[in-house]
């Protein structure tokens, strides 16, 4: 599940912010499976889309469901070309200090296969990093319908696959 909308803040790290009022009330109604695991990033958007999807305060947390790691930076006009070169495999000097797509998507399948356990599992997550590992796992073409895949998730946003064999 990739997090509801959240409050913007330049002064603040993005994984800091919380959910806007619309966020909050998007993920109030969203409906998650009866008993399955669920675990959140621990960025606090994803934590608080969790939870408030399963009308509890306070959920587990993985440090390996994050977005990207890559250095602070403003959301300017251009945000969106440059986080969609990241996730369509086209990195360039825009993405220094950025994780390769390859890091974050192993990163990534690790924590799922260990939380999954062989039952139904939701993940909290983020965009790019959930992008790369539906990449990485053949779910999702790489390149530019990566790309698309991307731009087309929304504030929150449920998608269902399995892990295969």
């Amino acid at each position: 599940m990739r997090h509801a909308a959240p409050a913007i803040r330049d002064d603040t790290p993005a994984s800091l912010w919380p959910l806007s009022p619309a966020g909050r009330a998007t993920a109030r109604g969203l409906r998650l499976p009866d008993r399955t695991t669920a675990v959140a990033s621990d960025e606090l958007k994803a934590v608080e889309t969790l939870a408030r999807a399963l009308g509890v305060a306070d959920v587990p947390t993985d440090p390996r469901f994050a977005e990207v790691w890559r250095p602070p930076e403003q959301v300017s006009p251009g945000f969106r070309e440059i986080r969609r070169a990241w996730v369509e495999g086209m990195p360039d000097d825009r993405h220094a200090g950025w994780e390769s797509a390859t890091y974050a998507a192993r990163r990534f399948d690790a924590a799922v296969r260990a939380h999954a356990a062989g039952g139904d599992l939701v993940v909290a997550t983020h965009g790019m990093v959930l992008t790369a590992w539906l990449v990485s796992i053949g779910r999702v073409a790489p390149g530019p319908p990566a790309g698309e895949f991307w731009l087309r998730l929304g504030l929150p946003d449920v998608v269902t696959t399995d892990l295969g064999p």
